[in-house]
Protein backbone atom coordinates (compact mmCIF):
# COMPACT_ATOMS: atom_id res chain seq x y z
CA UNK A 1 0.00 0.00 0.00
CA UNK A 2 1.57 3.24 -0.96
CA UNK A 3 1.41 6.46 1.52
CA UNK A 4 -1.42 8.17 -0.85
CA UNK A 5 -3.09 5.38 -0.25
CA UNK A 6 -2.43 5.02 3.44
CA UNK A 7 -3.27 9.05 3.73
CA UNK A 8 -6.79 8.50 2.26
CA UNK A 9 -7.90 5.98 4.01
CA UNK A 10 -7.00 7.48 7.66
CA UNK A 11 -8.99 10.69 5.88
CA UNK A 12 -11.35 7.70 5.43
CA UNK A 13 -11.78 6.87 8.88
CA UNK A 14 -11.70 10.08 10.43
CA UNK A 15 -14.73 11.09 8.71
CA UNK A 16 -16.24 8.16 9.56
CA UNK A 17 -15.25 9.17 13.22
CA UNK A 18 -16.51 12.51 13.20
CA UNK A 19 -19.67 11.20 12.25
CA UNK A 20 -20.32 8.47 14.45
CA UNK A 21 -19.51 11.09 17.37
CA UNK A 22 -21.76 13.51 16.47
CA UNK A 23 -24.39 10.80 16.19
CA UNK A 24 -23.31 9.36 19.89
CA UNK A 25 -24.01 13.00 21.12
CA UNK A 26 -27.30 13.75 19.29
CA UNK A 27 -29.91 13.74 22.37
CA UNK A 28 -32.62 11.95 20.39
CA UNK A 29 -29.29 8.55 20.06
CA UNK A 30 -28.97 9.09 23.78
CA UNK A 31 -26.00 6.59 23.44
CA UNK A 32 -28.93 3.60 22.74
CA UNK A 33 -28.14 1.32 19.94
CA UNK A 34 -30.75 1.75 17.70
CA UNK A 35 -33.33 -1.46 17.63
CA UNK A 36 -33.11 -3.10 14.00
CA UNK A 37 -35.77 -5.37 12.91
CA UNK A 38 -35.00 -7.22 9.82
CA UNK A 39 -38.49 -8.77 9.48
CA UNK A 40 -41.76 -6.92 9.21
CA UNK A 41 -39.96 -4.16 7.48
CA UNK A 42 -42.77 -1.77 5.66
CA UNK A 43 -40.84 -1.23 2.83
CA UNK A 44 -39.81 -5.37 2.03
CA UNK A 45 -43.34 -5.56 2.03
CA UNK A 46 -44.15 -3.43 -0.20
CA UNK A 47 -42.06 -4.87 -2.34
CA UNK A 48 -43.09 -7.94 -2.34
CA UNK A 49 -46.96 -7.45 -2.60
CA UNK A 50 -47.20 -4.08 -5.07
CA UNK A 51 -47.40 -4.14 -8.55
CA UNK A 52 -45.42 -2.41 -10.92
CA UNK A 53 -45.68 1.73 -10.26
CA UNK A 54 -47.22 1.69 -7.30
CA UNK A 55 -45.73 3.91 -4.69
CA UNK A 56 -46.01 4.48 -0.79
CA UNK A 57 -44.41 7.92 1.03
CA UNK A 58 -41.41 8.05 2.78
CA UNK A 59 -41.99 9.72 6.45
CA UNK A 60 -40.88 10.64 9.34
CA UNK A 61 -42.40 7.23 11.15
CA UNK A 62 -40.92 5.09 8.80
CA UNK A 63 -38.01 6.38 7.57
CA UNK A 64 -35.47 3.64 9.70
CA UNK A 65 -37.43 0.80 8.09
CA UNK A 66 -36.25 2.43 5.07
CA UNK A 67 -32.86 2.69 6.49
CA UNK A 68 -32.40 -0.68 7.13
CA UNK A 69 -33.72 -2.40 3.95
CA UNK A 70 -31.09 0.24 2.25
CA UNK A 71 -28.36 -0.94 4.67
CA UNK A 72 -29.08 -4.75 4.37
CA UNK A 73 -30.81 -5.24 7.45
CA UNK A 74 -33.91 -7.01 5.91
CA UNK A 75 -34.72 -10.62 5.47
CA UNK A 76 -38.36 -11.89 3.52
CA UNK A 77 -39.72 -14.89 2.91
CA UNK A 78 -40.23 -15.76 -0.74
CA UNK A 79 -40.62 -18.67 -3.32
CA UNK A 80 -37.58 -19.22 -4.81
CA UNK A 81 -38.00 -20.34 -8.13
CA UNK A 82 -34.40 -22.32 -8.78
CA UNK A 83 -35.23 -24.20 -5.25
CA UNK A 84 -38.61 -24.60 -6.08
CA UNK A 85 -39.18 -23.97 -2.36
CA UNK A 86 -39.91 -21.27 0.23
CA UNK A 87 -36.79 -19.56 1.19
CA UNK A 88 -35.84 -16.59 3.44
CA UNK A 89 -33.71 -14.00 1.48
CA UNK A 90 -31.06 -11.29 2.61
CA UNK A 91 -31.02 -7.80 1.42
CA UNK A 92 -27.74 -6.78 0.02
CA UNK A 93 -26.51 -3.19 1.67
CA UNK A 94 -26.47 -0.31 -0.76
CA UNK A 95 -23.04 2.00 -1.39
CA UNK A 96 -23.07 5.26 -2.79
CA UNK A 97 -19.49 6.91 -3.65
CA UNK A 98 -18.67 9.67 -2.09
CA UNK A 99 -16.26 12.61 -3.72
CA UNK A 100 -13.08 13.29 -1.93
CA UNK A 101 -12.39 16.80 -3.84
CA UNK A 102 -8.99 17.33 -2.47
CA UNK A 103 -7.68 13.94 -3.85
CA UNK A 104 -10.06 13.81 -6.80
CA UNK A 105 -11.17 10.41 -5.31
CA UNK A 106 -14.30 8.61 -5.11
CA UNK A 107 -14.89 6.50 -1.91
CA UNK A 108 -17.19 3.40 -1.39
CA UNK A 109 -19.72 5.08 1.82
CA UNK A 110 -22.62 3.18 2.77
CA UNK A 111 -26.14 4.75 1.70
CA UNK A 112 -27.42 4.01 4.79
CA UNK A 113 -25.00 5.30 7.32
CA UNK A 114 -25.43 8.30 4.91
CA UNK A 115 -29.23 8.72 5.70
CA UNK A 116 -28.93 7.99 9.17
CA UNK A 117 -26.40 10.28 10.20
CA UNK A 118 -28.65 12.80 7.92
CA UNK A 119 -31.63 11.96 10.19
CA UNK A 120 -30.03 12.31 13.49
CA UNK A 121 -28.73 15.86 12.61
CA UNK A 122 -32.57 16.53 12.27
CA UNK A 123 -32.58 17.36 8.06
CA UNK A 124 -34.97 19.45 7.01
CA UNK A 125 -35.85 22.28 4.02
CA UNK A 126 -37.33 25.30 3.82
CA UNK A 127 -40.49 25.71 2.37
CA UNK A 128 -42.56 28.94 1.67
CA UNK A 129 -46.08 28.91 3.29
CA UNK A 130 -49.31 30.66 1.46
CA UNK A 131 -48.43 34.01 3.60
CA UNK A 132 -45.26 34.14 2.33
CA UNK A 133 -43.20 32.67 5.39
CA UNK A 134 -40.67 30.35 5.75
CA UNK A 135 -41.21 26.80 7.81
CA UNK A 136 -38.61 24.10 8.29
CA UNK A 137 -40.00 20.80 6.60
CA UNK A 138 -38.48 17.31 8.07
CA UNK A 139 -37.02 16.04 4.43
CA UNK A 140 -34.72 12.31 4.39
CA UNK A 141 -31.67 12.97 1.81
CA UNK A 142 -30.20 16.20 1.09
CA UNK A 143 -28.39 17.16 -2.28
CA UNK A 144 -25.47 15.16 -1.36
CA UNK A 145 -27.29 11.88 -1.85
CA UNK A 146 -30.41 12.85 -3.86
CA UNK A 147 -28.97 10.95 -7.17
CA UNK A 148 -27.93 8.02 -5.58
CA UNK A 149 -31.39 7.50 -3.77
CA UNK A 150 -33.54 8.72 -6.82
CA UNK A 151 -33.17 5.08 -8.67
CA UNK A 152 -32.26 2.35 -6.35
CA UNK A 153 -31.75 -1.76 -6.43
CA UNK A 154 -32.71 -3.79 -3.81
CA UNK A 155 -30.50 -6.76 -3.88
CA UNK A 156 -32.13 -10.06 -2.08
CA UNK A 157 -30.22 -13.17 -2.30
CA UNK A 158 -31.67 -16.75 -1.41
CA UNK A 159 -30.18 -18.02 2.25
CA UNK A 160 -29.43 -21.75 0.57
CA UNK A 161 -27.71 -20.58 -2.46
CA UNK A 162 -26.58 -17.05 -2.97
CA UNK A 163 -26.45 -17.37 -6.97
CA UNK A 164 -30.32 -17.23 -6.67
CA UNK A 165 -31.37 -13.58 -6.60
CA UNK A 166 -34.19 -11.60 -6.64
CA UNK A 167 -34.41 -7.93 -7.25
CA UNK A 168 -35.97 -5.21 -7.22
CA UNK A 169 -35.81 -1.29 -8.83
CA UNK A 170 -37.24 1.66 -7.21
CA UNK A 171 -37.55 5.32 -7.95
CA UNK A 172 -37.71 8.13 -5.61
CA UNK A 173 -39.57 11.62 -6.45
CA UNK A 174 -39.97 13.74 -3.23
CA UNK A 175 -41.11 11.61 -0.45
CA UNK A 176 -42.67 9.13 -2.83
CA UNK A 177 -41.37 5.45 -3.21
CA UNK A 178 -42.15 3.67 -6.60
CA UNK A 179 -41.97 0.49 -7.54
CA UNK A 180 -40.81 0.02 -11.16
CA UNK A 181 -39.26 -3.15 -11.81
CA UNK A 182 -39.01 -6.64 -10.39
CA UNK A 183 -37.41 -9.84 -11.41
CA UNK A 184 -38.23 -12.35 -11.09
CA UNK A 185 -41.52 -11.12 -11.72
CA UNK A 186 -44.85 -11.53 -9.45
CA UNK A 187 -46.24 -13.87 -11.63
CA UNK A 188 -43.00 -15.66 -11.52
CA UNK A 189 -42.80 -15.87 -7.55
CA UNK A 190 -46.59 -17.06 -7.45
CA UNK A 191 -46.53 -19.47 -10.31
CA UNK A 192 -44.57 -22.19 -9.00
CA UNK A 193 -46.58 -21.86 -5.50
CA UNK A 194 -50.02 -22.98 -7.37
CA UNK A 195 -48.54 -26.52 -8.57
CA UNK A 196 -48.78 -27.43 -4.93
CA UNK A 197 -52.98 -27.38 -5.28
CA UNK A 198 -53.34 -28.65 -8.96
CA UNK A 199 -54.74 -32.09 -6.93
CA UNK A 200 -57.67 -29.61 -5.62
CA UNK A 201 -57.62 -26.73 -8.70
CA UNK A 202 -58.97 -27.77 -12.21
CA UNK A 203 -56.77 -26.94 -14.97
CA UNK A 204 -58.91 -23.97 -15.52
CA UNK A 205 -58.66 -22.77 -12.07
CA UNK A 206 -54.79 -22.79 -12.19
CA UNK A 207 -54.88 -21.10 -15.82
CA UNK A 208 -56.95 -18.08 -14.55
CA UNK A 209 -55.28 -17.66 -11.20
CA UNK A 210 -52.32 -17.19 -13.40
CA UNK A 211 -54.12 -14.44 -15.57
CA UNK A 212 -54.91 -12.94 -12.60
CA UNK A 213 -51.56 -12.61 -11.01
CA UNK A 214 -49.98 -11.89 -14.39
CA UNK A 215 -52.65 -9.25 -14.58
CA UNK A 216 -52.29 -7.51 -11.33
CA UNK A 217 -48.36 -7.40 -11.79
CA UNK A 218 -49.29 -5.26 -15.31
CA UNK A 219 -51.65 -2.62 -12.66
CA UNK A 220 -54.24 -4.22 -14.72
CA UNK A 221 -56.71 -4.54 -11.42
CA UNK A 222 -60.48 -4.78 -12.52
CA UNK A 223 -59.53 -7.52 -14.66
CA UNK A 224 -57.34 -9.79 -12.49
CA UNK A 225 -60.78 -8.78 -10.14
CA UNK A 226 -62.57 -11.10 -13.21
CA UNK A 227 -60.22 -13.90 -13.18
CA UNK A 228 -60.68 -13.98 -8.94
CA UNK A 229 -64.40 -14.10 -8.63
CA UNK A 230 -64.54 -16.68 -11.34
CA UNK A 231 -61.99 -19.67 -9.20
CA UNK A 232 -64.18 -18.63 -6.08
CA UNK A 233 -67.37 -19.25 -7.67
CA UNK A 234 -65.58 -22.56 -8.80
CA UNK A 235 -64.29 -23.43 -5.59
CA UNK A 236 -67.64 -23.42 -4.01
CA UNK A 237 -69.22 -25.23 -6.71
CA UNK A 238 -66.66 -27.93 -5.95
CA UNK A 239 -68.11 -28.05 -2.81
CA UNK A 240 -71.73 -28.09 -3.93
CA UNK A 241 -71.23 -31.35 -5.78
CA UNK A 242 -69.71 -32.75 -2.67
CA UNK A 243 -72.72 -31.99 -0.51
CA UNK A 244 -75.15 -32.73 -3.21
CA UNK A 245 -74.07 -36.33 -3.46
CA UNK A 246 -74.33 -36.48 0.33
CA UNK A 247 -77.86 -35.64 0.33
CA UNK A 248 -77.06 -32.64 2.14
CA UNK A 249 -80.05 -30.48 0.08
CA UNK A 250 -80.91 -30.81 -3.84
CA UNK A 251 -79.46 -28.41 -6.94
CA UNK A 252 -82.57 -26.31 -7.23
CA UNK A 253 -82.41 -25.22 -3.48
CA UNK A 254 -78.60 -24.38 -4.37
CA UNK A 255 -79.39 -22.58 -7.25
CA UNK A 256 -82.31 -20.48 -5.80
CA UNK A 257 -79.64 -19.04 -2.59
CA UNK A 258 -77.45 -16.55 -2.83
CA UNK A 259 -73.78 -16.70 -2.77
CA UNK A 260 -73.62 -15.69 1.39
CA UNK A 261 -76.62 -18.25 1.63
CA UNK A 262 -74.93 -21.16 -0.41
CA UNK A 263 -71.60 -20.67 1.72
CA UNK A 264 -73.55 -21.32 4.45
CA UNK A 265 -75.25 -24.53 3.26
CA UNK A 266 -71.44 -25.65 2.80
CA UNK A 267 -70.24 -25.00 6.26
CA UNK A 268 -69.40 -28.19 6.66
CA UNK A 269 -67.50 -29.01 2.87
CA UNK A 270 -65.99 -25.43 2.78
CA UNK A 271 -62.58 -24.31 4.73
CA UNK A 272 -63.01 -23.03 7.65
CA UNK A 273 -61.54 -19.55 6.40
CA UNK A 274 -63.88 -18.80 3.94
CA UNK A 275 -66.72 -19.69 5.53
CA UNK A 276 -66.19 -17.16 8.43
CA UNK A 277 -65.40 -14.51 5.60
CA UNK A 278 -68.17 -14.68 3.24
CA UNK A 279 -67.15 -10.67 2.09
CA UNK A 280 -64.74 -11.77 -0.21
CA UNK A 281 -67.15 -12.30 -3.14
CA UNK A 282 -69.12 -8.77 -2.58
CA UNK A 283 -65.75 -7.25 -2.44
CA UNK A 284 -64.56 -8.49 -5.84
CA UNK A 285 -68.08 -7.77 -7.31
CA UNK A 286 -67.68 -4.03 -6.10
CA UNK A 287 -64.43 -4.18 -7.65
CA UNK A 288 -65.50 -5.29 -11.37
CA UNK A 289 -68.77 -3.06 -11.22
CA UNK A 290 -67.73 0.13 -9.30
CA UNK A 291 -64.47 0.33 -8.11
CA UNK A 292 -61.24 2.28 -9.67
CA UNK A 293 -58.79 0.19 -11.11
CA UNK A 294 -55.66 1.38 -8.32
CA UNK A 295 -58.07 0.45 -5.75
CA UNK A 296 -58.41 -3.37 -7.07
CA UNK A 297 -54.67 -3.01 -7.46
CA UNK A 298 -54.41 -2.13 -4.05
CA UNK A 299 -56.57 -4.67 -2.88
CA UNK A 300 -55.47 -7.49 -5.15
CA UNK A 301 -52.29 -8.59 -2.95
CA UNK A 302 -54.85 -9.44 0.83
CA UNK A 303 -57.10 -11.15 -2.24
CA UNK A 304 -54.93 -13.18 -3.82
CA UNK A 305 -53.31 -14.33 -0.13
CA UNK A 306 -56.88 -15.04 0.68
CA UNK A 307 -57.49 -17.32 -1.77
CA UNK A 308 -53.94 -18.47 -0.91
CA UNK A 309 -55.22 -19.34 2.88
CA UNK A 310 -58.09 -21.13 1.27
CA UNK A 311 -56.23 -23.41 -1.03
CA UNK A 312 -53.62 -24.52 2.07
CA UNK A 313 -56.91 -25.30 4.12
CA UNK A 314 -58.64 -27.00 1.14
CA UNK A 315 -54.90 -29.33 0.43
CA UNK A 316 -54.74 -29.92 4.01
CA UNK A 317 -58.47 -31.21 4.21
CA UNK A 318 -57.70 -33.45 0.95
CA UNK A 319 -54.49 -34.92 3.08
CA UNK A 320 -56.37 -35.92 5.50
CA UNK A 321 -59.28 -37.45 3.61
CA UNK A 322 -56.45 -38.96 1.58
CA UNK A 323 -55.28 -40.66 4.66
CA UNK A 324 -58.45 -41.46 6.54
CA UNK A 325 -59.47 -43.47 3.42
CA UNK A 326 -55.76 -45.13 3.21
CA UNK A 327 -56.18 -46.04 7.12
CA UNK A 328 -59.74 -47.68 6.61
CA UNK A 329 -58.36 -49.55 4.14
CA UNK A 330 -55.18 -50.81 5.61
CA UNK A 331 -57.38 -52.03 8.95
CA UNK A 332 -60.18 -53.49 6.57
CA UNK A 333 -57.60 -55.76 4.68
CA UNK A 334 -56.20 -56.86 8.41
CA UNK A 335 -59.78 -57.52 9.73
CA UNK A 336 -59.79 -59.94 6.42
CA UNK A 337 -56.67 -60.95 7.08
CA UNK A 338 -57.43 -62.13 10.67
CA UNK A 339 -60.63 -63.38 9.48
CA UNK A 340 -59.42 -65.94 7.33
CA UNK A 341 -56.51 -66.88 9.57
CA UNK A 342 -59.31 -67.90 11.94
Amino acid sequence: MSLFDIIIKIKYKILNDEKSVLMKMNVFDQNKPRKINSKNNIFAEFLQKSGLYDEIEITKDNIFHLIDLIDGKVKIDEFCPSCKEKRVFEAKPIIFYKYLEQENLHIPNSLAEELEFLQQLGISKTIKTEDGSTTPLWDWTNWQVEEDCRLMVFRFSCSMDESHKLDYIVVTDGYKFKKVGQFPSVADLSFPELKEYNKILSKDDLKEFRRAIGLFAQGIGVGSFVYLRRIFERIIDTAKGKAISDGVFDEQTYKDAHVDERIKMLANYLPKTLVESPVFYGIVSKGIHELSEQECIDYFPVLRDFIFMILRQWEQIRKEEEAEKQLKASLSKIANNIKQSE
